[in-house]
């Protein structure tokens, strides 16, 4: 058995705590701490868990107890050849008692769990505790004293060590003589006295007689293992089911299998939600353009409808205009118009070439154009943020300084309706002084007139009388209590000094201001979360990307000089290409024109007249024209804008609309899948949980033996009844036996010591190299020491040399526990306390020769000195229990 953890819960000083030491080595393990640490506690605490029963209420038992009481708690994790296992104990309140196997599964529960633990330790080497573990202050191999509790222990001691040599010696000759014969005769007689009376007959609870009774029990038994191996063989038909059900879900491919398809659905859900996303926005940029579309289509509608009768009149005036112009120009340039003619038409032949050599250089000026108008509009945005920003942050500081927030009011408001019903109470209680004047004299109090009408009186008051003298009026027993009405005052003062103020009204209006403010910052907060609903570092972000496109052309203004989209510098080409044909179809009919516009130049004057006077009268109620013409133009380029944009926002969302996948069928299709995976975790956790809960049951039954038992359970009653039969003869050959070991006394046999000494012989040779031990028989202790060719018995020794012999005695016995199968841990409690360096350094050396295949766990105060022990030291860890 080996310790690997060891945790106290509410035990002694840890009281409300739990103490904890995790990580103990397979060798030396040093737990090296101060004085009042708690190196003792887990001492005596591993000592009750081993060796304590969970229900006992002893002396030794409550001394773990803390002084606030509670459950006592202590827990380890012990591995053994078949695993790990975890021992807990509770005592004295919550008695309980449990043993759990590596995977959590109960393997032993209170009574069941004390006989498991009695079975580690080995049934009658309950001596561990006293042979191999070193009680703080303890140098000696035994008890000292003559209390009866010191026999007890000295007895049980010494009846361990007889076990355990008995067990290693060899045969029992070894000790038919010798020193030892008393003790063997002794041990003979107490044999016979076991079994029967002085006159022969079987002895009341002795084994002869129990030997009877023990058949009965047998039989009963019988019957208790046959239902327990039908319990046995029911877990196993069960344990092959799960485990059939298990190979079902755990084939290879099938986890991975339904996790790929759980996969497949969270990818196709995942698209079909972003595209719904988008869809969303898409749609809602489309109504916003419509919306933007029917606002600015109203505009140009108003402007068109303001204009009409000026538009008609412009429209005649131009008509007119360029009717006389014409026929002007005719009739003044005839002879030249086919020169004219000529020139123009060379001259819109060149325009039409430069506007076509100009087409390149002005697209790259369009795009520069649409890059600074997005970099201007986000610049635009972002400066409204930071605004918007700045004056939320100015309110927010406003608000932290106003203090009467609606709670605040509220008090002082409860305050004041306090002090109104208290005053309301004192009129109540007072009198009433109904007062009217018919004369001049006027009724005084403190020098000031009263007036005429209703007075309340709520305590006694003196008035003035003029010519008469003065009157004293007395409510007496209606008197008011004045007293609540002041603390009322103060307690409605005091509210309002904490806030700065001396009125009610004042609160209100601050409660008011202050509630305006934060209207204010609330409408602030929901502007800047309508700019930027996605946070102004991500709109600085767009911002500089706008501005990195601006700056990527390279000779940005003088592209975009002009100010000519792509689709005006087409229209500029088709206007070019229509003037040179209109100027050569103009020169093709200059000289038929030239005739008739002498008598068109007469017409187109007087007609002109006309609407010149028309045009005047509609240009007065129109007003400017070109501010017009440019307001009108403004707007119908907002609207030709704004009509492409609709149309393009609502084609994205008809064409994300149209190729949109089905969210509620990927929503469906991944819960699915979901379920799926997870109902198939589930039930294999289920299974396995069934699986190990069988296993336990199994392993349990299995471990006990139940049908070997069952089959032992005859044999063991029969085997009962021969042995009653035969106790008679043991009787006689005990005594036959005693009278033969008295007639045969001789020279005891040392070998019965051999084992420990060849145990000792090393570990001894490392602090006196010539030096040997030699044993007391009845103790089975070493006695004395022979170095240098002189004996010492060991009350001659000094305390350091007793000490060090008595631990290197503990651990010849804990190899030959090892030997014997039942390895048990050497813990030392502040042990080694009168050895000097030198001694020191030799034991570290002993512990860990015996280390190499057994646990050695140390305890010590002292750091310093135990830093040359080296070893493992674990992690020790307190925490408070919630």
């Amino acid at each position: 058995m080996k310790l690997r953890s060891l945790t106290l819960s509410n035990v002694r000083k840890f009281a409300g705590q739990t103490a904890q030491i995790s990580g103990i080595g397979d060798g030396v393990t040093v737990v090296s701490e101060a004085n009042e640490f708690g190196k003792s506690t887990f001492f005596d605490a591993i000592h009750a868990l081993f060796f304590l029963k969970y229900g006992a209420a002893t002396r030794e038992v409550k001394s773990l107890q803390p002084r606030s009481g509670g459950a006592v708690r202590i827990k380890a994790d012990v591995e053994l050849p078949e695993g790990l296992f975890t021992i807990e104990k509770s005592f004295l309140a919550q008695k309980r008692a449990s043993v759990h196997d590596g995977s959590g599964a109960l393997v032993a529960l209170d009574d069941e769990a004390e006989s498991w633990i009695a079975k580690l330790m080995g049934s009658g080497l309950d001596g561990p505790a006293g042979l191999l573990w070193v009680r703080q202050g303890v140098t000696a191999l035994e008890p000292v004293g003559n209390t009866g509790a010191d026999k007890t222990e000295k007895e049980r001691l010494l009846g361990a060590r007889r076990d355990l040599l008995s067990s290693v010696a060899g045969e029992i000759d070894m000790v038919t003589g010798g020193r030892r014969m008393d003790r063997v005769i002794e041990a003979a007689q107490q044999a016979f006295a076991r079994l029967a009376t002085a006159t022969g007959q079987p002895k009341a609870n002795g084994p002869w007689k129990e030997a009877e009774q023990e058949a009965q029990n047998h039989e009963q038994r019988h019957g208790e293992l046959e239902a327990r191996c039908r319990e046995l063989s029911n877990a196993l038909h069960q344990r092959r089911e799960v485990s059939a059900r298990l190979d079902v879900l755990e084939q290879p491919g099938a986890e991975e299998a339904l996790q790929q398809a759980l996969d497949t659905a969270q990818n196709t859900y995942n698209a079909a939600r972003t595209h719904a996303d988008k869809l969303a926005q898409a749609q809602a940029q489309a109504e916003l353009r419509k919306l933007e579309l029917t606002t600015l289509q109203a505009k140009l509608d108003g402007l068109i409808g303001a204009q009409e009768s000026f538009e008609k009149s412009a429209r005649q005036l131009e008509d007119a205009n360029k009717t006389i112009g014409e026929t002007r120009a005719a009739l003044e340039e005839a002879e030249t118009t086919t020169t004219n003619a000529q020139a123009e038409w060379d001259q819109a032949t060149q325009t039409l070439a430069d506007a076509m050599k100009e087409k390149d250089r002005l697209q790259q000026g369009v795009l520069k154009v649409n890059a600074v108008e997005k970099l201007s509009r986000l610049i635009a945005q972002l400066d409204q943020i930071t605004e918007k920003r700045a004056t939320l942050e100015e309110v927010r500081a406003a608000l932290a300084v106003m203090p009467v927030t609606d709670q605040v009011l509220r008090q002082i408001q409860d305050c004041e309706m306090r002090l109104l019903q208290k005053q309301a109470e004192v009129s109540s209680n007072g009198v009433q002084m109904h007062l009217s004047y018919t004369g001049e004299g006027r009724l005084a109090k403190d020098g000031a007139a009263i007036p005429e009408g209703v007075h309340q009186l709520v305590e006694k008051q003196r008035f003035d009388i003029p010519g008469v003298g003065q009157m004293t009026l007395d409510p007496g027993g209606a008197a008011a209590d004045l007293s609540g009405v002041e603390a009322a005052k103060a307690q409605l003062a005091k509210a309002l000094s904490d806030v700065g103020l001396s009125q009610v009204s004042e609160a209100r209006a601050a409660a008011v201001l202050r509630k305006e403010k934060a209207d204010q910052a609330s409408m602030l907060a929901n502007v800047l979360e309508t700019l930027a609903p996605e946070g102004i570092e991500q709109m600085q972000a767009q911002a500089a990307q706008a501005q990195a496109a601006v700056d990527a052309f390279d000779d940005p203004e003088g592209a975009a000089s002009e100010g000519l989209t792509a689709e005006q510098m087409e229209e500029q080409i088709a206007t070019a290409r229509a003037s040179e044909q209109s100027l050569r179809q103009k020169y093709d009919h200059s000289r038929d024109k030239r005739d008739a516009a002498r008598s068109s130049n007469a017409r187109a004057q007087v007609t002109r007249d006309a609407v010149q006077a028309s045009f005047d009268s509609a240009a007065a109620i129109v007003g400017d024209e070109a501010s017009f013409a440019e307001r009108k133009a403004d707007a119908a380029r907002a609207q030709s804008t704004a009509e492409v944009a609709a149309k393009d926002a609502e084609a994205a969302a008809k064409t994300l609309l149209e190729g949109a996948p089905d969210l509620a069928m990927a929503q469906a299709d991944l819960n699915r899948a979901k379920s799926a995976a997870d109902n198939a975790r589930q039930e294999r956790s289920d299974l396995q949980t069934r699986k190990a809960d069988l296993s336990a049951t199994i392993r349990a039954r299995a471990e006990d033996g139940v049908e070997e038992a069952r089959d032992e359970a005859k044999g063991l009653m029969e085997r009962a009844q021969a042995r009653a039969a035969r106790f008679a003869h043991e009787v006689a050959g005990l005594k036959l036996l005693i009278e033969a070991l008295r007639a045969k006394r001789g020279a005891a046999q040392e070998a019965y010591f051999g084992p420990v000494q060849q145990e000792l012989a090393p570990l001894l040779a490392l602090l006196h190299a010539d030096a040997a031990l030699s044993f007391d028989p009845s103790s089975l202790l070493p006695q004395g020491i022979e170095r240098g060719g002189a004996n010492e018995t060991m009350d001659m020794l000094s305390g350091g040399t007793q000490e060090q012999i008595a631990i290197l005695t503990r651990l010849a016995f804990a190899r030959l526990f090892a030997k014997q199968g039942k390895p048990m841990p050497v813990i030392l409690d502040d042990a080694l306390v009168y050895s000097d360096d030198s001694r020191i350094s030799a034991m570290f050396t002993a512990l860990h020769r015996i280390a190499t295949d057994q646990q050695v766990i140390v305890f010590s105060c002292r750091q310093m000195a135990f830093t040359g022990l080296g070893g493992t030291r674990p992690k020790v860890q307190i925490s408070q229990d919630s």
